[in-house]
């Protein structure tokens, strides 16, 4: 029964937020049901069920008939926030819910149903610009959280310049640089992507430690790094090309430096754990990869050149554990 119903929650979240619920709630400020229901234009019986749900899971909290948010909604779905999360629920409900309904036709035809390979170049290839600019914040939100998990379990201080790979939004960057004092880092991705990168960084007051190149990794990489990071980037292409960017990085290396692959690791008997199991089959419907193990992250690195190769684990939102390969 929760396996059927575990889309329940996931839309009377996605509802909530959509209605800018949480916001409105900010800072400590209540609602009654008949509140709720005026100023959003609802019959008081949704809005009551709306609030239930609500506090049902957690997302909000009833004191003398008014209902607020928790810690957790405060913390991470009010706009405006250090660590909003709303971006991600948005395009989680906006984009891969959708996707997520055509599952069996992924299964059928082994390729993405977010979008169409046969009319775009890529899934990002004619998308809505509003929808991107939720991806981002999404991914910035989600990779913020789980590169302070990556820095207290895998050891950096040992490292001078780190080169982020696919680096998105720089959010790797920027939590690692303020864990290791003496970091410094550049975020290389696509052109319009480290442009996004650039005004993070900004806001962030870490421009003196942290730049951005522009470019495609299945071209070149930029030298001078002694630490390269494949954050949440391998699980999205197939084994060829992960084993050719692998290649790629341990050339790029001096001697001494170091890959951390930081994903959501499957098991090495391919059954479970459960949110990597299902961030793969998320990968079938968006990507032409999956969600692959530490032995065969450790072959592949191998393959390469790299050695002393061992797999760390942690706990965090985008990942459960690193593969990490030094080169001779």
């Amino acid at each position: 029964m929760a396996l059927s119903t575990g889309f329940w929650a996931f839309k009377t979240l996605a509802a909530a937020h959509e209605l800018d619920l949480f916001s409105r709630l900010a800072g400590g400020a209540g609602t009654t049901v008949a509140e709720l229901a005026e100023a959003l234009g609802l019959h008081p019986r949704p809005a009551e069920m709306l609030l239930t749900g609500c506090a049902a899971l957690g997302l909000l909290e009833k004191t003398g008939g008014r209902y607020r948010n928790t810690p957790l909604s405060e913390a991470y779905l009010v706009k405006g926030k250090p660590y909003y999360f709303g971006g991600f629920v948005q395009m989680a409900d906006k984009r891969l819910y959708p996707g997520w309904g055509k599952l069996t036709e992924a299964l059928r035809t082994n390729g993405p149903t977010t979008w169409d390979p046969a009319v775009q170049s890529s899934m990002f290839d004619g998308e809505d610009p509003t929808m991107l600019a939720h991806f981002w914040e999404a991914m910035h939100s989600l990779s913020t959280m789980t590169a302070r998990k990556l820095g207290e379990a895998v050891d950096l201080s040992h490292f001078r310049r780190l080169l982020d790979i696919g680096g998105g939004s720089g959010a790797y960057d920027i939590e690692l640089c303020k864990q290791y004092g003496a970091l410094r880092a550049t975020v290389f991705d696509l052109p319009h992507v480290a442009a996004i990168a650039a005004g993070k960084i900004a806001e962030a007051g870490l421009t003196d430690r942290i730049e951005t190149a522009g470019g495609s990794f299945f071209e070149q990489l930029p030298g001078d790094h002694d630490v390269h990071l494949l954050s949440m980037i391998l699980h999205d292409w197939d084994e060829a090309k992960d084993r050719a960017l692998l290649s790629r990085s341990f050339e790029a290396l001096p001697s001494g430096g170091a890959v951390v692959i930081s994903e959501l690791l499957v098991n090495d008997e391919k059954t479970g754990p459960a949110p990597a199991a299902l961030m793969s089959l998320n990968m079938l419907i968006e990507t032409e990869g999956r969600n692959y193990t530490p032995a065969e992250y450790s072959a592949w690195l191998e393959e390469a050149g790299f050695r002393h190769i061992e797999t760390v684990w942690f706990d965090a939102p985008a990942a459960n554990g690193a593969v990490i390969g030094r080169k001779p």
